[in-house]
Parts: C-alpha cells; sequence; structure tokens
C-alpha cells in the first residue's frame, strides 16, 4: 500500500516520530493508506507498535507536536497495546509502515 500524503508532509511526521517514539514501529491506517473518500484535510492514522501501553504523557507530548506542526491535517495516534483485538486486525490487514524498527 502506498501512503497518501506529500513526501514534505512525511518528512514532517517522521520527524516528529523519531522524536516520540524512537525504536518503536508506527504504522499508518485508514483512508490516507486505502485512499477511500480521501480529500487534502483528511486526517493521518498512525498506531504506535509497541509490547506494552505507552504512557499518557508520551502520547500527549507527541500529540501536542503535530498540533504544533505545520501538517494542513489532523494526525490521529493511537497506541496498539491499547486497541481491541478486532481493530488490530483489521489495521493489520491495510497498513503502511511509516517507522520501522532498526533491528541490531
Amino acid at each position: 500500500m502506498a501512503l497518501c500524503i506529500e513526501s514534505d508532509h512525511l518528512e514532517t511526521v517522521q520527524r516528529i516520530l523519531a522524536l516520540h517514539f524512537e525504536g518503536l514501529e508506527v504504522w499508518a491506517h485508514g483512508a490516507r493508506v486505502t485512499g477511500v473518500d480521501l480529500t487534502p484535510s483528511t486526517e493521518l492514522e498512525l498506531v504506535v507498535i509497541a509490547e506494552s501501553p505507552l504512557s499518557f504523557e508520551v502520547m500527549t507530548t507527541a500529540e501536542k507536536a503535530f498540533v504544533d506542526s505545520d501538517l494542513p491535517f489532523r494526525v490521529d495516534i493511537m497506541d496498539w497495546a491499547k486497541l481491541p483485538e478486532s481493530l488490530q486486525k483489521q489495521i493489520k490487514k491495510e497498513h503502511d509502515v511509516v517507522q520501522s524498527v532498526e533491528e541490531s
């Protein structure tokens, strides 16, 4: 799947993710992956893949960074560990990796 986002916007997203979620994989899902009902203002839906739930502080700091960025759309970040299994299955079917984990 290809992520429907301008390259300069993707760079901004990846810079913020690297700052707040270093060492964690982040997937995009939803309309910006499927291309269905896509408009320039369609939000970017992200999910951070972590073994255990992320702290409220980490999530809100990252959300604030996206709000304060110059992106022309909203970014919604979810914590994989807190999602119901049914939503995890749906996301696994249609996602695009925005940030991958470096193998050491």
